[in-house]
C-alpha cells in the first residue's frame, strides 16, 4: 500500500471536519452566550431608563400642576391687577396671603428650592416672602428676556445645582401675559432617580441644549470624551428618539442606551461598560474550549473505526483494477487508489467516447448521403424498405423545405450562413424527432426534411405538419433571432417518392416570393387552374414594349411596376411566374438591335434559369429595378440613339428635297409619301432638327434664290415669281416687302 493512501486522506478529512465543524459550534455558542449576556444588560437598563423617565417626570408634573392650580387660584388672580410697591393695609394682607398660599407649594416635594413671582405690568417681584420693585431685582436686559419668554410652560436648567420651570400667566391668557412665576428644583431631587452602579453602569440626563445634568463620575472620562458621547448621542436621535449602540472611548467599549422625551426634550441616557460582560463570557469561553477538545478526541476514535470499515470495498477495486490494467507504470505515478482508479475509467470511457463519435459521424454521413440520394430520385423501394426496416409503419409522408429568408437587419453575416444552416439543422432534428423519417439533409443551402405519419385523415396530416412546420419558425426566432420560410408538399404513402415531393416542396418555398418572409407554403396552394395560371400578362408587356420603342421613360416604369405586381400578386406559382418573367427579358432583349450582346452580358456570370431564380427571391422592389437597370434602360438609351441619328437623317433628305425642287409645287404630304413616314411625324422632326416648319424652310429657301437672281440675273419680277411657284407677281412681291422690308425691284436698284 502507498504512503499516500486513500484511506489516510479520507480519516484525515474526517478528523478536520470534526474539528472544524465542534469549533464552529463552540464560537457559535460563545458569541450566542456573550451576545445573551449583553442583550440582558441592555434589556435591563432600558427598562431602568424608562422607569427613571416615568418617576423624574412624574414628578415635575406633580410640579407643575401645583404651579397651574396656584396660578388660577382667586387670590393669585387678584394680586395680578394690584400694584403691591403701594404701602397699604390692603396690600399687606394681599401679600401674606399669596406668601402663605406660596409656602403651601413646598409640601409638594423637597425638590422645590425656591418659587418667585414676577408682574411685569405693575413691576414688583414677589421673591422669599419679600416684596420687591422689578428694577432693583432684575436689569433691563433680564427683564427683557423675561418679557421674550417662548412659551407659556417651559422647563430649563440654570445651572448644575438648579432647574427652573417658567409659567406665564395668567394662565388661561393665550396673547397676552402680565407676569410669571418661577420655581426653581434643586438637580439632587433629580439625580437620586439616575441609577449608579458597577453592574448596570450610569445614567444622566441631557436637556435640549446638550448640557450634562448629572456627570458621568463612574468611568474616568474627562469633558472631551463627555462631549463626543453627547454628539454622538444626538446623531443617533435624528434618526430614531429611542435606541442603543456600541462606541469605543481610549480603547475601552461602552453599551450606550438613550431615551428621548418628547415632553420636555431632553435625553435619558444610560451608559455602562462591556468589561464586565466580557469577564462573565470569558469563563463559559473556556468551559466550552474544554468541553470541544474532549468531544473531538472522542470523534477521532470513532472516526478511524468508520474510515477503516468504509475505506475495504475501495481497498478491493483498487486490487481489481490494478490487477487487469495494462498500464503498470500508472499505479506509481498517482497519489493514491482512487486517482489511479479514476485515471483508468477515464481512459475507458474516452476511448468508448472516440469510438462512438466515430460512429456518429459515420452515421450522419450515411444518413446525408441516403438522403441526398433519395431526394434526388437515386434510390429504390427495396433499398428504402432495407433502411427502414419494419421497426415504423409510416403511413403518409410528407417533404419540408425550410430556408432562412434574409440575413439582412440581424447581427449575421453571409460568412455565417453555413454555421447557421448547420444550426437549424440540428433544431429540426430536435423538434420533428416524433415525425421524423431521416435525419434532416442541407440541399443548396435549403433544409429537407422527410416526415411520416401513422394515420390516412389528410386533414389532420396537414395539421399535424402546419404545427410542426409553426414550431420549427418560432423556435428558431427565438434562439437564433432569424426568420425562415418552409414549403411542403403534397402527401404521399411510397418514401420512394420523396425526389417528386422534393421539387415540390422547393417550388412552394421559392413561391414565398409572393407571400412575404416566415411564409408557410402548401404545394396545393399553388396547383391553380391551368388556364387561368398559364394566362401570360401581354397587353402589360405590349405596353411596357410600346412606351420603350416610343422612349417614354415614366410610361416604361409605370408599365414595368404593374408587371411585377401583377407577378407577385400570388395568382401564380413560382413555375409560373419564373415563366413570365423569361418571357419579359425574351420580349425585351428581342427589340433590341444588339440582342445577342445583351443577352451574353446579362447572363455570363449565371446561366439564364439560376439568374432568374435569384431574381425571384429577391423582393418586388429589387427585381423591378434589375430589370429596369440591366435591360429597360439600355434599350431605352439604344432607341434614344437610333431615333436621333434617324431623325437626323430624314430632315437632311427633306432639306435635300427642298435645295433640289424648290422650282417645284413642292409639298410635306408628298416628300412623306416618297419617304414612306406619315407627314405629321415628318413635320414634327423636321421642326424640332430645324427649328421652322417645312413650309417657312422651303419660302425662306425661295427668297433666298430670288435675291440671288435679282442681285446676279436681268430677270424680270414677274419671271422670277412664276420661277419660285408663287401664284402671280403681286403676291411675290408682298411677300418679299413683308421679309425684307423693300421691293425686288428696290433690292435689285440697290444691289
Amino acid at each position: 500500500m502507498r504512503n499516500k493512501s486513500y484511506f489516510l486522506k479520507l480519516l484525515s478529512f474526517n478528523i478536520i471536519m470534526v474539528i472544524i465543524s465542534v469549533s464552529f459550534l463552540g464560537y457559535i455558542a460563545y458569541l450566542k452566550t456573550t451576545n445573551l449576556i449583553n442583550e440582558k444588560i441592555n434589556k435591563i437598563n432600558s427598562q431602568l431608563l424608562v422607569q427613571t423617565q416615568l418617576q423624574v417626570e412624574n414628578s415635575l408634573q406633580s410640579i407643575e400642576s401645583a404651579i397651574v392650580q396656584f396660578s388660577l387660584s382667586p387670590s393669585f388672580t387678584s394680586i395680578l391687577e394690584d400694584d403691591l410697591k403701594i404701602i397699604s393695609y390692603d396690600n399687606y394682607v394681599k401679600v401674606r396671603n399669596i406668601i402663605q398660599d406660596i409656602s403651601s407649594l413646598y409640601s409638594h416635594g423637597s425638590i422645590i428650592s425656591s418659587i418667585e413671582i414676577i408682574n411685569l405690568e405693575k413691576g414688583w417681584v414677589l421673591r422669599n416672602g419679600g416684596l420687591l420693585p422689578l428694577q432693583e431685582v432684575y436689569g433691563s436686559e433680564e427683564i427683557r428676556q423675561i418679557q421674550q419668554t417662548p412659551s407659556s410652560s417651559s422647563w430649563n436648567n440654570v445651572n448644575s445645582d438648579y432647574f427652573q420651570y417658567t409659567l406665564k400667566v395668567p394662565f388661561s391668557s393665550f396673547n397676552k401675559f402680565q407676569g410669571v412665576i418661577r420655581a426653581r428644583i434643586s438637580s439632587s431631587g433629580i439625580n437620586k432617580e439616575l441609577v449608579a452602579s458597577k453592574d448596570l453602569g450610569e445614567m444622566t440626563l441631557i436637556e435640549a441644549n446638550g448640557n450634562v445634568i448629572r456627570n458621568l463620575s463612574q468611568y474616568d472620562l474627562n469633558k472631551e470624551d463627555i462631549n463626543n458621547v453627547i454628539r454622538l448621542v444626538q446623531s443617533k436621535e435624528k434618526e430614531n428618539p429611542r435606541g442603543d449602540f456600541l462606541t469605543n472611548i481610549k480603547g475601552v467599549e461602552y453599551s450606550l442606551i438613550f431615551l428621548q422625551s418628547a415632553k420636555y426634550n431632553w435625553t435619558y441616557l444610560s451608559m455602562v461598560s462591556t468589561l464586565e460582560a466580557k469577564r462573565n463570557s470569558g469563563f463559559i469561553g473556556l468551559f466550552i474550549f474544554i468541553t470541544s477538545f474532549v468531544v473531538i478526541g472522542v470523534f477521532f476514535v470513532f472516526s478511524f473505526l468508520g474510515t477503516r470499515k468504509l475505506y475495504s470495498p475501495i481497498k478491493r477495486l483498487y486490487q481489481l483494477v490494478a490487477s487487469n490494467s495494462n498500464d503498470k507504470s500508472n499505479l506509481h505515478v498517482q497519489s493514491n487508489e482512487m486517482d489511479f482508479i479514476n485515471t483508468s475509467i477515464q481512459n475507458f470511457f474516452q476511448d468508448s467516447n472516440k469510438l462512438k463519435g466515430q460512429l456518429d459521424i459515420q452515421t450522419n454521413q450515411l444518413n446525408d448521403f441516403f438522403a441526398f440520394k433519395l431526394f434526388q430520385g437515386e434510390v429504390k423501394q427495396h433499398e428504402v424498405e432495407s433502411k427502414f426496416g419494419n421497426l415504423v409503419s409510416w403511413d403518409q409522408y410528407c417533404v419540408l423545405t425550410v430556408q432562412i429568408d434574409t440575413l439582412d437587419g440581424t447581427a449575421y453575416r453571409e460568412a455565417d450562413r453555413d454555421l447557421l444552416l448547420f444550426a437549424v439543422k440540428n433544431m429540426l432534428g430536435e423538434i420533428a424527432s416524433q415525425l421524423l423519417v431521416l435525419y434532416p439533409v442541407i440541399i443548396n443551402n435549403i433544409q429537407v426534411v422527410l416526415v411520416g405519419v401513422t394515420h390516412k385523415n389528410l386533414d389532420v396530416f396537414k395539421e399535424d405538419v402546419y404545427l410542426l412546420s409553426r414550431s420549427i419558425q418560432q423556435t428558431v426566432k427565438q434562439y437564433l433571432k432569424l426568420q425562415v420560410s418552409i414549403g411542403i408538399s403534397n402527401p404521399f404513402s411510397k418514401s420512394v417518392h420523396a425526389s417528386i415531393a422534393y421539387h415540390e416542396a422547393v417550388d412552394a418555398l421559392k413561391s414565398r416570393i409572393t407571400h412575404g418572409r416566415e411564409a408557410i407554403l402548401y404545394t396545393s396552394d399553388f396547383e391553380e387552374d391551368k388556364a387561368a395560371a398559364s394566362k401570360y400578362p401581354a397587353f402589360i408587356v405590349k405596353e411596357v414594349i410600346d412606351s420603350i420603342k416610343f422612349s417614354d421613360i415614366d410610361q416604361s416604369k409605370r408599365a414595368l411596376h404593374s408587371f411585377v405586381a401583377e407577378i407577385y400578386s400570388g395568382h401564380y406559382g413560382y413555375r409560373y411566374c419564373s415563366m413570365f418573367v423569361f418571357l419579359l427579358l425574351i420580349d425585351l432583349i428581342k427589340i433590341s438591335h444588339h440582342s445577342d450582346e445583351m443577352f451574353l452580358k446579362l447572363f455570363k456570370e449565371k446561366p439564364l434559369f439560376d439568374q432568374l431564380d435569384q431574381l425571384l427571391q429577391q423582393s418586388a422592389h429589387e427585381m423591378e429595378l434589375w430589370i429596369y437597370d440591366n435591360v429597360i434602360e439600355p434599350i431605352i438609351e439604344e432607341m434614344l440613339a437610333r431615333s436621333e441619328t434617324q431623325q437626323r437623317n430624314i430632315t437632311k433628305a427633306l432639306v435635300q428635297f427642298i435645295h433640289d425642287e424648290y422650282d417645284l409645287d413642292l409639298t410635306l404630304e408628298a416628300c412623306a409619301s416618297r419617304l414612306h413616314y406619315n407627314p405629321n411625324y415628318l413635320g414634327q422632326i423636321f421642326k424640332k432638327e430645324t427649328g421652322s416648319t417645312f413650309s417657312d424652310y422651303l419660302s425662306q429657301y425661295r427668297l433666298n434664290i430670288s435675291k440671288k437672281w435679282l442681285s446676279e440675273t436681268n430677270a424680270q419680277v414677274q419671271e422670277i415669281a412664276e420661277k419660285l411657284k408663287f401664284s402671280n407677281s403681286q403676291n411675290f412681291i408682298r411677300y418679299f416687302k413683308k421679309m425684307e422690308g423693300i421691293t425686288p425691284k428696290q433690292y435689285r436698284d440697290k444691289f
